[in-house]
């Protein structure tokens, strides 16, 4: 699929993807491209093609998929495609849940929004021929609950005391109708936004244990359903079985995997069973892998490729592509870039969680000319937890003018004012250990260095842009930091939660990207302790409280004081938030308002040949 800018762990309202040097068009619960208004559809042809992320192949299949598989390319651009989501989101590029393409009508909310009443739409089966109903919905919380029991990290976006540990009780009151009872009163708009996104309906087909015993119903144990989750999470390892394993060919979206190569190519046919709206058009679709951006766009100077996206180097070369017989198409993305900080490495950690420290690094990032030179105007920039494009009712007015700006003299100012030896070009040093204002602060020894390896996703060639800058500017103020090009997916795999006596929190800083918000932007999933996107392990009981606002309160404006407090206290170093340019073969009808949804949800059965 399309490099996202930004890497998915997939929240119902979070993605992580990979940071693309690509500008006009873009894509963690729902997201996705369309080609929506299209009049009268006519095939030509068998199967489009299209590009996915450089180094970011979808590569899990199971809906209850874990942390270190968790993304934008493995959800959007491929599981949605074949298991719908019980709510989808968002709705084109705006950021509500799209009521069309989801399988319920909006929940009802009672009892002082305590308890939930979901009406599920009554068209949908399986492919097998069995009716997609609240009995599915059931199975897929129970195996969840087992799963996160098992270990938090078998579920990309499962976040402690979020659902389903905030289920007091769930059940099936009729075929199509489900009842949640929650365990205290909750903000509707969030629960519906980035709670019950995160469900979606499992055939009763999968309701087995072993690959030749018969379907039954061993999920309404908790032992009953350990045994189904790890049978199917067993089945969902073996990558090289996906087009052949009959699990997966049980399916309720519009398409189905006909061949899947551990490299990441994978095709789909149409699903003739599929009663949502926007039946396939087109029989097939294929998806392409690339190692880089260059091995991209070199497809798609050769016209091989339907639908790519053109990098930000090679953006002058626009004119040429359109005379090759490509439409080119923008759209913001909502999504905010940044580079992860491990607040629980043992040598780092003490010096990422002084504030000043992360308030000298943000003052080290030009947004203005990250803009300008990497990204040819095509971006906006992003100084806060919730993204100011594409317009929408969230962005604060302190997140539209920032907070920290570009200011190496400030960054010099706030390091030697807290006891730092401030040496550009060479590494400063703890000079004045202690915890007083003027001192390096609690943790940090005498003599300790401003040292520090920041991974990247090295097949994006703004990323890598984006990070040398940082370690320039970064080395006249005396930080000196060490890049250390990765593959997206093990960049991906790297950056978990993790204690500081692990031998996997030995990373220190991170750049896969940044994260995508589908619907409501609040920060449980990123800035919360525990989340289940917080990778760097951000700690802070002020901020705890206030994202605790956003989900239970009643207060309109708790949205607003949580990212302002974000914005200030930078938990992460905020990044130019770029659009993504794609390019779309002329052989495909679309019209002016082609979108890439919010988080790279694709809509191939939206697709079809021109006249």
């Amino acid at each position: 699929m399309l490099p996202l800018v930004g890497l998915i762990r997939r929240r119902t309202g979070v993605v992580a993807l990979v940071l693309a040097g690509v500008l006009l068009a873009a894509a963690c619960g729902g997201t996705g491209w369309t080609f929506s208004g299209l009049g009268p559809r006519l095939t030509k042809g068998n199967t489009v093609t299209f590009a996915e992320g450089p180094g970011a192949a979808p590569n899990y299949i199971f809906p209850i998929t874990p942390t270190q598989q968790f993304s934008a390319y493995t959800i959007g651009a491929f599981q949605y495609l074949m298991y719908r989501p019980l709510y989808y989101a968002p709705r084109e590029d705006q950021p509500v849940i799209d009521d069309a393409l989801s399988l319920a009508e909006e929940p009802i909310y009672s009892q002082n929004n305590t308890v939930v009443t979901i009406n599920m739409k009554t068209t949908y089966q399986w492919s097998n021929g069995e009716p997609v109903d609240a009995r599915d919905v059931v199975f897929f919380l129970n195996l969840f609950k087992a799963a996160v029991k098992e270990s938090p990290a078998n579920f990309g976006n499962y976040t402690p005391g979020e659902i389903p540990d905030n289920l007091a009780s769930y059940t099936a009151t009729g075929k199509y109708q489900l009842r949640l009872t929650l365990t205290r009163s909750v903000n509707p708009q969030w629960f519906t936004a980035d709670q019950l996104q995160l469900l979606t309906p499992l055939p009763l087909a999968w309701d087995k244990t072993s690959v030749d015993g018969p379907p039954g119903e061993d999920d309404l144990t908790p032992a009953g359903a350990k045994r189904v989750y790890d049978f199917l999470a067993d089945q969902a390892a073996n990558l090289s079985t996906y087009a052949t394993n009959p699990l997966w060919q049980v399916v309720d979206g519009p398409w189905h995997l006909t061949s899947y190569s551990t490299t990441g190519q994978l095709t789909m046919a149409a699903n003739l069973h599929y009663a949502g709206p926007y039946k396939p058009v087109i029989p097939n679709f294929e998806e392409l892998p690339f190692t880089s951006e260059a091995a991209e766009f070199s497809q798609v100077k050769a016209s091989a490729i339907d639908i790519g996206y053109v990098p930000t180097d090679d953006l002058p070369q626009l004119p040429a592509i359109k005379r090759a017989g490509y439409q080119v198409f923008a759209v913001p993305q909502f999504f905010i870039p940044y580079v992860t900080m491990n607040f629980n490495n043992p040598t780092a950690g003490p010096i990422f969680r002084q504030l000043y420290i992360r308030q000298a690094l943000q003052h080290l990032v030009d947004q203005p000319a990250i803009i300008h030179a990497v990204y040819s105007g095509h971006a906006i920039p992003a100084y806060g937890p919730v993204p100011v494009g594409p317009p929408n009712p969230y962005a604060s007015p302190l997140e539209q003018q920032g907070t920290y700006p570009y200011s190496l003299a400030a960054a010099r100012q706030l390091l030697a004012a807290h006891g730092w030896s401030v040496i550009p070009g060479g590494v400063d040093t703890c000079l004045r250990p202690g915890t007083a204002p003027d001192q390096c602060g609690a943790g940090i020894p005498r003599g300790a260095r401003l040292e520090f390896t920041l991974d990247y996703a090295n097949a994006i060639q703004p990323t890598a842009t984006q990070v040398s800058a940082l370690k320039s500017d970064a080395s006249r103020v005396g930080i000196q930091l060490n890049l250390r090009g990765e593959p997206f997916n093990t960049i991906l795999a790297q950056d978990t939660v993790c204690t500081p006596e692990q031998s996997g929190c030995a990373w220190q800083m991170s750049d896969f990207g940044g994260n995508q918000f589908s619907t409501y932007p609040t920060g449980d999933p990123l800035f919360e302790t525990g989340g289940a996107l917080n990778s760097g392990s951000y700690h802070d009981p002020t901020a705890d409280k206030l994202i605790d606002a956003t989900l239970y309160g009643d207060d309109p404006n708790a949205l607003t004081i949580y990212e302002d407090y974000i914005a200030r206290q930078v938990p992460v170093i905020f990044q130019p938030d770029p659009d993504l340019v794609v390019v779309v073969k002329s052989t495909l009808a679309t019209d002016s308002t082609f979108t890439a949804l919010t988080q790279g949800n694709l809509q191939p059965e939206r697709w079809h040949f021109s006249s």
